[in-house]
């Protein structure tokens, strides 16, 4: 029950923050005259959110194997962890590191968060393309 409840507060957490950076994104990118700019800033943004996104999954995984609720098999250091974390996000699943018994849950829905947020800023990031697109036309 732990397991589930961990992976639905750290994927309401990694929404909740994936969204307030997208509103500031709007905000700076919106406030810039450049179109080069604009975007330049969106995808930062964009990046930065997700890699913060990731260590937060990293250091829950951290958390949960140094508190005894589950085991990374292959993973010892942070980096490890960070690495282990940015390929569930990313959905590469290598497979040279294997989540126990209670990081499954922790695992399977961060993959889904990933996928998520990923698709959410291309769909921003396609948006301010369009509208600068669309101003282009004109």
């Amino acid at each position: 029950m732990v397991d589930l409840l961990l992976a639905l507060g750290m994927a309401l957490l990694c929404v909740f923050v994936h969204f307030e950076a997208v509103l500031l994104i709007e905000r700076l990118a919106g406030s810039l005259r450049s179109v080069r700019m604009s975007l330049l800033a969106t995808w930062t943004g964009l990046l930065f959110a997700h890699v913060f996104e990731i260590w937060l999954y990293a250091l829950a995984y951290y958390g949960c194997v140094h508190f005894g609720l589950g085991q990374l098999q292959g993973v010892e250091t942070l980096i490890d962890y960070g690495y282990y974390s940015s390929v569930v996000y990313t959905t590469l699943g290598f497979g040279d590191v294997i989540p126990g018994e209670g990081l499954r849950m922790l695992t399977g829905s961060e993959a889904l968060v990933g996928l998520s947020l990923i698709a959410w800023s291309a769909t921003i990031t396609y948006g301010r393309i369009s509208v600068h697109q669309a101003q282009n036309k004109r």
